[in-house]
């Protein structure tokens, strides 16, 4: 029974990671607790990194992710594949995973050096190879090698709180590494898709590029939505760990600035980087901010969260609102309209959302697997009432009825049209304008550099006070100036008188002892000015 509710498709959360090995220890949900928790909050799909490490192969990694998310996902789910190296063998694994495994996105980081920074040089190759293979590619941006120096020098100040994470990590880190990989991506003609947008100038400087043609995309997560770094002063230090996230929350304006954005369809999909890490975890950084494991929580908060601080402000209608968490992710990574959409043939991932009812966001009552929760005591209107996950009563009048294993794994296909039909039509127009000069060939000469090097060591052998070679103050005094007089016969006061040697022009007079002035700077030391 739906009276009085709204009917609309299950969520899509495009940015998850689940179980992920990170900086030592792994993140807290894995693929049962983590999907589990996201059907309780409206989200009836996930799309998750492979997270391979650096040296490591690709396949290897996607094939252990696969076996790791298949007997416990309990919604569909999706991978995205991280790519923290460049190769032949990086280019080839690429392609298989596209022709052969149901990839379409790979994703860039230019942070985190020696462990996922890609050079820039390295990442206009995926760029190029995903353009080519019809993916898209995504991008973690901050400058992470200026990171790490503020880092180091913030610890030898003394500061090793997680405020050291935000104050570490400022905005012109990302507003620079996002308009760098705007550039590179325009460069391979690849459209790029921006996780985690932070930043409302690294916003505007996507919609700027949205507004010269360029085909990209810019997600803001929950927790920037909602949440500011005025957390990273509280004097918990659990409080202010359990906000640590890479880019870092924000000062209070940004919020409203991104949320204005994301309702004028500047920033088009809305995800969580849900990385969960319970107390004892992130006590790994207790006596250094750089040691705690990054990431927060939201798979299971975002539709709440984003209806309380969207639809329910009036910034997005409930239209906008399935766009931003469902129907816009839906399109970009090519799985609409089996997603994203209610419709005779696509998937039955429904949501019977209560936007009437109000619940309270705890860590005491919510199903994801850790003991802190950023939105703890955040009223919000908007429930998920029932929810049908592939055709599945998984939560029903808010209990949950969910089966260990039951979601299956949603191949994403290359050239996705809402991405690929612009970009084609675009890069074809651009390339017109890019064509040969017909000229007349040079048939002029053409200096011999090894000859003029030879000549030029002959003429430095025979002006013996010339630099590089001997001779002492009056040869080097002979040859210092090198332009013949002025008409008046004197020195042509374009020319220099340095010399390599080191010698001056006047080496070979005396030295003077002294100089007579009649009016020394500052004026004579007696006598009257007037």
């Amino acid at each position: 029974d739906a009276a009085g509710m709204l009917i609309m498709p299950g969520g899509i959360d495009p940015h998850t990671h689940m179980q992920m090995p990170f900086m030592g220890t792994h993140s807290a949900d894995d693929f049962y607790t983590g999907t589990r928790a996201a059907l309780a909050g409206g989200t009836t799909m996930i799309i998750d990194f492979v997270a391979c490490p650096r040296g490591d192969s690709l396949m290897d990694w996607y094939n252990k992710y696969r076996a790791w998310a298949d007997e416990k996902v309990c919604c569909d789910y999706g991978l995205h594949v991280i790519v923290p190296q460049w190769g032949d063998k990086t280019a080839n694994e690429m392609a298989t995973l596209v022709k052969e495994k149901g990839i379409n996105s790979f994703k860039c980081f230019m942070a985190y050096r020696n462990v996922f920074l890609l050079e820039d040089d390295e990442m206009l190759n995926v760029f190029q190879a995903c353009r080519k293979l019809g993916a898209v590619a995504q991008v973690h941006a901050e400058n992470g090698k200026i990171i790490e120096r503020k880092a180091e020098q913030l610890v030898a100040d003394g500061i090793r709180g997680p405020e050291g994470h935000s104050y570490s990590r400022p905005e012109a880190m990302e507003i620079e590494a996002t308009t760098r990989a705007l550039a590179i991506a325009d460069e391979a003609n690849c459209p790029l898709y921006v996780v985690h947008v932070m930043s409302a100038e690294a916003g505007e400087a996507i919609s700027k590029a949205r507004r010269r043609g360029q085909v990209c995309y810019g997600e803001p997560i929950a927790a920037g939505l909602a949440c500011d770094n005025s957390s990273y002063q509280h004097t918990c230090w659990r409080h202010a760990a359990g906000h640590v996230l890479s880019p870092p929350l924000r000062d209070p304006s940004t919020k409203e600035r991104l949320w204005r954005m994301l309702a004028t369809g500047e920033l088009t999909c809305t995800g969580t980087d849900h990385c969960v890490f319970k107390a004892d975890q992130k006590a790994l950084g207790k006596d250094d901010f750089r040691r705690i494991p990054n990431g927060v929580n939201g798979v299971e908060d975002r539709m709440s969260v984003l209806w309380e601080k969207g639809v329910e402000t009036g910034i997005l209608d409930p239209c906008q609102f399935v766009a931003a968490t469902s129907t816009n992710a839906a399109k970009v990574f090519n799985l609409y309209p089996q997603k994203g959409r209610i419709a005779v043939g696509s998937d039955a991932d429904i949501v019977v959302w209560n936007a009437k009812e109000t619940r309270t966001i705890s860590a005491k009552t919510h199903h994801q697997n850790v003991d802190f929760n950023i939105f703890e005591g955040m009223v919000c209107h908007g429930i998920a009432e029932f929810v049908i996950s592939g055709g599945r009563l998984v939560v029903d009048e808010r209990q949950l009825k969910v089966t260990q294993g039951a979601g299956r794994f949603v191949p994403m296909p290359a050239f996705p049209p809402y991405v690929y039909n612009r970009l084609e039509k675009r890069e074809a127009a651009k390339s017109a304008g890019t064509v040969a000069v017909a000229r007349d060939a040079y048939d002029g000469p053409v200096i011999d550099l090894k000859a003029e090097q030879e000549r030029q060591k002959a003429v430095a052998k025979e002006q013996p006070g010339a630099a590089g070679g001997g001779g002492g103050p009056e040869a080097a005094a002979e040859n210092v100036f090198h332009r013949p007089p002025t008409r008046g016969g004197g020195r042509h006061m374009q020319e220099s008188s340095f010399s390599l040697s080191g010698a001056q022009f006047d080496d070979t007079k005396p030295a003077r002892s002294g100089i007579r002035t009649h009016q020394p700077p500052g004026g004579a030391s007696s006598g009257s000015l007037w």
